[in-house]
């Protein structure tokens, strides 16, 4: 038998009005009363369709003999009567034949110790026929209270179902008419008086001065603000994939936050690294830190020159002397940084001005790092599987996700120096405090149980 809930007002949303003025009432309020109203529209029509076929009649079987009306229970009784009083008559007739036919007595005694035994059992199934009408007349009139009872009660429900369909639909306008107050359009400060006026809120947030815009005052909806957002962030949505432990994978899914990687992922995606601090950029082949060298000093000379001066050579006023080799020079006057071949040259350890400068001028001469010196070699960086330590272990296994299979695979370290470790946030120093080589780890001191241990594997390019 279903359970119905009945339906209550969980919230006043007048009295939120008249204490909060212009807020819009709770949406999760709204959406709660919303709720229980569905729910016990729901049960009630479970209910009543329990008792209630589509076609309007009952339900199979929900009738037995018990409901019949005492009427017809009557009618069958005098069927049965009018039956049995026929064939009484019928042996009447039968008893004024063998009378009549007293000379043929002897010939038809079998016959009539037949019908006798068969008008006895007759009458005794007569009898027992009645005793069964006697008892349905009793069922009926029971059965038939009950029917009443329960036709009034489903008349009842049906009303009720029907008063909570109304209060359903009364529900539902207010609730569309608050999602068209949310998401109203813009108006501007000629417009908005009458606007607010026909409003059926007009306490409403209709209207709000929107300074530095271009001038342009009014009210810009939540509708346009989220549009506008979504236009915004949209493809922030698409290419950044959140924090991770560990370098995602492709459809892979965030545990943290549930958002599932592209497969295959675009390049130019990027994923916050929880455990490194950094931000990692996805190439289209494999994640690499958004990171480039930018050219360092050799040497910075500093000369102050003599009137009419335009070679510059031999110890500055520091006492550095000129070591040029390969390196670029990058040369500043004054301050105003010169541009190589039109404002200056330079030939061995000799730097050569287009024009004279005058006296004290100030000559900066900076030599730089060769660019063949700073193009980095490409490195590769994996967060390692998960290490366990137990209080005593100093020895573990090194492994990580190979991110063109997706299959675990064992660390290959060449130096200690390309792996970074660390115990409860502090760094751990190679050499010192650990060392490894290939897929082993080998701790000086075993960390605690409780430790947290991770550590993350730098793979320069083309090691194994």
């Amino acid at each position: 038998m279903t359970s119905i809930e009945r339906p209550r007002r969980l919230f006043s949303f007048t009295d939120w009005s008249k204490s909060n003025g212009r807020q819009p009432p709770p949406g999760d309020r709204l959406d709660a009363q919303i709720d229980l109203l569905v729910n016990a529209i729901f049960s009630t029509q479970q209910a009543l369709a329990e008792i209630r076929r589509d076609d309007g009649r009952l339900q199979n079987k929900l009738v037995a003999a018990e409901t019949l009306e005492p009427s017809l229970a009557d009618a069958l009784g005098a069927a049965v009567e009018h039956r049995v009083a026929q064939n009484a008559y019928a042996a009447a007739r039968a008893a004024d034949r063998a009378r009549l036919a007293e000379n043929n007595l002897a010939l038809f005694a079998r016959d009539a110790e037949a019908a006798a035994i068969s008008a006895s059992q007759f009458l005794s199934a007569v009898n027992t026929a009645q005793q069964l009408v006697a008892k349905s007349e009793d069922r009926v009139a029971n059965l038939a209270t009950s029917v009443d009872v329960d036709a009034a009660e489903t008349e009842n429900w049906a009303d009720y179902a029907k008063a909570q369909a109304d209060n359903a639909i009364k529900a539902k306008d207010e609730a569309l008419q608050w999602a068209e107050y949310l998401a109203g359009p813009v108006v501007n400060s000629d417009d908005a008086p009458a606007y607010i006026a026909g409003s059926p809120f007009p306490h409403g947030l209709y209207y709000q001065p929107v300074e530095g815009y271009g001038g342009v005052a009014g009210l810009w909806s939540a509708k346009w603000w989220a549009i506008y957002a979504a236009q915004l962030v949209g493809p922030w949505g698409y290419y950044y994939l959140g924090g991770w432990h560990e370098p995602p994978l492709p459809g892979e899914t965030n545990p943290n936050t549930g958002i599932k990687v592209p497969n295959p992922i675009a390049p130019g995606s990027t994923y916050y690294d929880l455990d490194t601090n950094q931000l990692y950029v996805w190439n289209g082949t494999t994640w690499t830190t958004p990171l480039t060298l930018a050219p360092g000093f050799v040497q910075q000379l500093v000369y102050s020159a003599t009137e009419g001066q335009t070679t510059f050579s031999g110890a500055d006023l520091h006492g550095t002397v000129p070591d040029v080799g390969t390196s670029p020079s990058d040369v500043h006057i004054n301050g105003v940084r010169q541009i190589p071949g039109d404002d200056f040259t330079v030939s061995g350890d000799v730097l050569t001005l287009t024009d004279p400068v005058a006296a004290g001028s100030m000559v900066q001469w900076d030599l730089l790092i060769p660019s063949a010196q700073l193009a980095p070699g490409a490195v590769f960086s994996f967060k390692i599987h998960t290490l366990t330590p137990n209080g005593s272990l100093r020895d573990f296994t090194l492994a990580y996700t190979d991110p063109s299979s997706g299959m675990p695979a064992l660390a290959a370290v060449g130096d200690a120096a390309q792996l970074d470790v660390v115990i409860d946030g502090i760094p751990q120093e190679p050499g010192p405090d650990f060392t490894a080589s290939g897929s082993n780890l080998h701790l000086v001191t075993a960390p605690r149980a409780d430790a947290k241990l991770w550590a993350v594997w730098h793979r320069p390019a083309g090691a194994p």
